[in-house]
């Protein structure tokens, strides 16, 4: 018995001997960066796969290999001014696969974040919200199959009163514990309006990730509707409506 105790103490001095925490693993680096300005990501992270500093623009994602239970750091620059950082210590902060935010707001957001057309986007948030708690409920009262279907007519009905005629649903909408959208949570990045057209960006940060979309709406008189909505994924901006 004492020589197992010695043995294990002996292997707790010696570096790398005994490992706490998760294996070496990756992680993603998942944000926005001001489309108006000369931005760079910088990565500081022991063993990590990539640390040279690179142009960012608009939306981004980054996968990182990085070793296990040390500090770490990303930092996001614009004109040479440090924008924003997030230090973090893998498998404490963010686990294997997991999402570290990294967001600028743009000028925009806070100069237009009370115009029409985001008034617009956040009734369609709330009103999507209300849907998603009253699917839940009908999967739950039906089942599966008469739940979903009745699902399914309400969210078109939900698409029709906010979309412009003609304009297509390209997913099947499901809904789910974490509703896809909130007015609550879903922080307006940036906003763009060009005579009849709007493009508002924004970003959701959920449990182990960060939602980021685009919502794209056109005026038809006085009343602004959706002609996409669109969602960040690992290869890119994907149809989301």
């Amino acid at each position: 018995m004492r020589r197992w105790i010695g043995i294990t103490l002996v292997c707790g001095l010696a570096s790398g001997c005994v490992t706490f925490g998760p294996p070496d693993g990756s992680l993603q680096i998942a944000g926005y960066a001001p489309t108006d300005g000369n931005c760079q990501l910088q990565i500081t992270a022991p063993g990590a796969s990539n640390t040279d500093a690179e142009p960012v623009q608009g939306y981004f994602q980054r996968h990182l290999m990085v070793h296990s239970s040390r500090p770490g750091r990303v930092a996001l620059l614009c004109n040479g001014r440090l924008q924003a950082e997030r230090s973090f210590r893998y498998g404490r902060d963010v686990g294997f696969g997991g999402v570290l935010p990294l967001l600028v707001f743009e000028r925009s957001a806070l100069d237009l974040g009370g115009s029409t057309p985001v008034v617009r986007m956040r009734a369609f948030q709330s009103d999507f919200l209300e849907w998603n708690k009253a699917s839940l409920a009908r999967l739950a009262e039906h089942g599966p199959s008469r739940g979903q279907a009745l699902a399914d007519a309400s969210y078109a009905k939900l698409v029709e009163h906010y979309a412009l005629p003609g304009t297509s649903r390209t997913v099947m909408r499901r809904p789910s514990v974490e509703s896809a959208h909130d007015p609550e949570m879903e922080q307006v990045l940036a906003v763009q309006i060009l005579g009849d057209a709007a493009s508002i960006r924004t970003a959701q940060q959920r449990r182990s990730s960060v939602r980021i979309h685009e919502y794209r709406l056109q005026r038809v008189h006085d009343d602004w509707r959706l002609t996409g909505l669109y969602h960040l994924e690992a290869d890119g901006m994907k149809p989301a409506l």
